[in-house]
């Protein structure tokens, strides 16, 4: 039986905040889900990046040009690229067009694109008439990023049948800052996920992950994905013995070496490349070897995890082992010091100060599970008093660990922080319409209970 209840802090200056505690299931019931991508979700998409992006800080960008391809429209770019052989149509379509952006063909000018090979100029009609392209401007003369968006953003509250319970989980490539590579998509998911010894998504970026075994103990800990077997096409490959594993933040450009460049995202190969110079994808890694590979699109499959039944990798902790972090435990991308980026690479960096809404995965002194949400404000009106003014990560661990839990990790919060129970939300979202009224994110991934 799910139990939840909301609790409401008020402050001694008149702020408030509220967190959404749930609890009374156990680790086996928790499941991975993803929603279905739909016309809908990347319309709200285009919005948020036409209103919360673009608009918020304008002299970053030029013409921000998200678009995805439906399978019914033909796309005029191959699949071999001057990046390799590239599975994914969105990502060779976006190869191409930055390359003709790079050579002049694609240009801004005010507040159009100027583009001068015709059967591209249609092909981008075509998915903005069909409402597959939007263009977000900012104040930047001459620049032009094209967004290559996936099929993993979706709206939690459409899964169907209504689970007990959902909730969002991942970090996702979500701003043109997160996707430095060629094999980037927006709204790909990253970080660690385990579901019954079977893991979906590898360890990234020396984060930390919550961990359940067979017995229920929960801890967390850093896996490293350089520590365990990577099987593809019935091969074993292991770093350090017949292959080399490159990921951020420690490298941006591999090497230029002889061998072939075995590009993953997630569970798949999403690019074979040869001869190193190869740049790492964000939400991803680069898997260097000798070996040969039929270059053809390649499911990946990560061993050595039976033992655990539940893991998660998102970060930083708040609580571990009882004891309530006072600053990051997880690396993340500082603008200021950090040669090599990495995602996000705009998460505010102010442990103890920066508030916003939160969620964390957690559990209690005798290891059972529980899920907080720390509500926020609105992204476009906030009322002292009334709306919950939103908790630093040092706010959230103190309060986590006053209502017993020992092991808090931090997930995805801001405008994409909500849980729904029996398909309703009991807070309100930060992301707004004009009304004030929710305005639910499209999010690629979240923890689930039938």
């Amino acid at each position: 039986m799910i139990d939840s209840r909301i609790d409401t802090v008020r402050y001694s200056n008149g702020e408030i905040q509220r967190y959404q505690i749930v609890s009374g299931f156990a680790w086996n019931d928790l499941a991975f889900a993803q929603a279905e991508f739909s016309k809908e979700s990347f319309e709200e998409l285009k919005r948020m990046y036409r209103i919360f992006i673009a608009t918020k800080n304008p002299s970053f960008y030029g013409a921000l040009v998200a678009f995805h391809i439906p399978d019914e429209i033909r796309s005029p770019f191959p699949s071999r690229t001057e990046h390799g052989v590239v599975f994914n149509r969105q990502l060779s379509a976006a190869i191409g067009l930055r390359r003709m952006v790079s050579e002049g063909l694609i240009r801004k000018k005010g507040k159009s694109l100027q583009v001068d090979t015709p059967i591209v100029r249609e092909f981008l009609d075509e998915l903005e008439a069909k409402g597959w392209l939007g263009i977000a401007y900012g104040d930047k003369d001459d620049e032009v990023s094209f967004m290559p968006v996936g099929d993993d953003l979706g709206f939690l509250s459409t899964i169907r049948p209504v689970p007990a319970l959902i909730c969002n989980s991942h970090f996702f490539t979500m701003d043109l800052f997160d996707c430095d590579s060629p094999y980037d998509l927006f709204g790909t998911p990253y970080g660690m996920v385990i579901k019954d010894g079977i893991m979906s998504q590898p360890p990234i970026n020396h984060r930390e992950a919550l961990m359940v075994d067979r017995d229920g103990k929960a801890r967390i800990e850093k896996p490293e994905i350089k520590d365990h077997k990577i099987s593809i096409q019935g091969k074993i490959f292991l770093h350090d013995r017949n292959c080399t594993i490159y990921q951020r933040p420690e490298t941006r450009l591999t090497p230029k070496e002889e061998g072939l460049d075995v590009i993953i995202v997630g569970d798949e190969v999403v690019a074979f490349h040869e001869g190193g110079a190869v740049l790492v994808p964000m939400g991803g890694f680069v898997l260097h070897t000798a070996e040969t590979l039929e270059q053809v699109p390649s499911p990946v499959i990560y061993q050595d995890f039976n033992d655990c039944v539940f893991g998660i990798q998102v970060g930083s902790s708040s609580v571990k082992e009882g004891v309530v972090m006072k600053g990051f435990e997880s690396s993340f991308y500082n603008i200021y010091k950090d040669p090599v980026p990495y995602p996000p690479t705009l998460y505010p960096l102010d442990y103890e100060k920066a508030r916003a809404p939160r969620m964390a995965i957690c559990s209690d002194e005798e290891g059972k599970p529980a899920i907080v949400w720390s509500e926020g404000p609105s992204k476009l009106y906030y009322q002292k008093g009334v709306d919950s003014c939103g908790t630093s990560l040092l706010e959230l661990g103190e309060y986590c660990r006053s209502i017993g839990l020992v092991n808090v990790l931090n997930m995805d919060g801001g405008g994409s922080a909500e849980i729904f129970l029996n398909g309703k939300l009991h807070m309100h979202v930060s992301d707004r319409l004009p009304d004030n009224t929710d305005a639910e994110r499209p999010v690629p991934m979240g923890l689930i209970i039938r």
